[in-house]
């Protein structure tokens, strides 16, 4: 396929000049001059060069025609892929421990965030500036995370500032309302208004509430993880954010919105954050929920697979009328791919060729056409 030769380029020059080489009579390599050479790819002609049998692309055209991250290494070697970074793979997932790759995450760096006067994460819009509390809970799990790998006391500090946000802002329901309205894919799935809760937030936070009571003994933060798990376990109709997928398997929705949107990354945090509450405080309810949940994703986990990518919701498969389907950013694939090596370390493997199979996709590796 021409994206994996692309993909695998070795050599890459810039327009300004290029040399290949060839024997020559003296057994010294040959300087062979460029010419341009205008390249046809796909439907669009980009300038080339040409250096005896050899054709060489530009830097750009990596980028912008196949939206490459295309960087040089201190090594002086052009590297060209869908990410920067390796992707994380969980080889061993323990509920007291270091949160999935959450101990190498820096919610800082990330964009629209800053950290208020109070500690915690603001998310910055162009309608507002918001304690965001998806942001909020994963910034406790990084804090947790990284408390827990270099027992530093400042991330104890600051996971602690986060449990007691958690705490004071969690409402009878159990969940944490979302202070901002949403229109999820500019109002293709529906509005949400102004305290709704998402799934997402509800399972990270549920989880590194119950990290805090097994690390400080707190018993405080185990009665909030659980009070958490409300919102999870009642139906969207009812304010929560729970749906069943063709009317009998369990997804925890993000996004709450009037047309299911299943987006694939939130569910995950969701469903691995269930895990670890059930395992950290032994509750039978939260045990059953995971067990639902896998079985959830033997059905679902297919849907996403776009033969060389995943999708980052289903939207194109639940909405009427049908809509293109909704591929993930290379960031988003790649996490989906972390995810799922969690969720095989948490179960044996279940899940094993498609995290395989998903990782690949990374490599330019799409499936074959029939």
């Amino acid at each position: 396929m021409l994206r994996k030769f692309i993909v695998l380029v070795a050599a890459l020059c810039s327009l300004g000049g290029c040399v290949s080489t060839s024997a020559s009579t003296s057994g010294e390599p040959a300087a062979v001059p460029a010419t341009q050479a205008p390249i046809g790819l796909f439907r669009a002609t980009v300038p080339g060069l040409r250096a005896g049998e050899e054709l060489y692309l530009p830097l750009r055209a990596l980028r912008e025609r196949f939206g490459l991250d295309v960087s040089t290494g201190p090594d002086g070697v052009v590297r060209a892929g869908y990410v920067a970074d390796d992707t994380p793979l969980v080889k061993r997932h323990d509920p007291r421990g270091p949160w999935l790759h959450f101990a190498q995450v820096d919610v800082t760096t990330w964009r629209r965030i800053s950290i208020g006067p109070d500690g915690i994460p603001l998310s910055t819009y162009d309608f507002g500036t918001f304690q965001y509390p998806v942001e909020v809970a994963q910034y406790g799990m990084e804090n947790y995370s990284k408390w827990v790998t270099t027992g530093q006391e400042s991330y104890r500090a600051k996971a602690e500032t986060v449990a007691r946000w958690l705490l004071e802002h969690q409402d009878d329901a159990g969940g944490w309302p979302v202070p901002f309205a949403y229109s999820y894919r500019e109002g293709l799935a529906g509005e949400l208004r102004a305290g709704w809760y998402s799934g997402m937030a509800q399972g990270i936070g549920a989880a590194f509430l119950a990290k805090m009571r097994a690390r400080t003994g707190e018993t405080r933060y185990g009665d909030a993880a659980l009070r958490a798990l409300r919102p999870l376990r009642t139906e969207v109709a009812r304010g929560g954010v729970l749906r069943r997928f063709e009317d009998r398997f369990d997804w925890f929705e993000e996004y709450p919105t009037p047309t299911p949107t299943h987006v694939l990354n939130g569910h995950l945090f969701a469903l691995i954050g269930v895990h670890d509450v059930g395992e950290l405080t032994g509750d039978a309810a939260a045990k059953d929920m995971f067990r639902r949940g896998l079985a959830t994703l033997d059905r679902m986990l297919p849907l996403y697979d776009l033969s060389s990518r995943t999708s980052y919701d289903l939207l194109h498969y639940t909405r009427t009328p049908a809509t293109a389907p909704n591929p993930a950013r290379w960031s988003y694939h790649s996490l989906h791919v972390t995810q799922l090596s969690a969720l095989n370390a948490i179960t044996g493997g279940r899940y094993r060729a498609i995290e395989q199979r998903w990782l690949g996709y990374l490599d330019g590796k799409a499936l074959p056409g029939n």
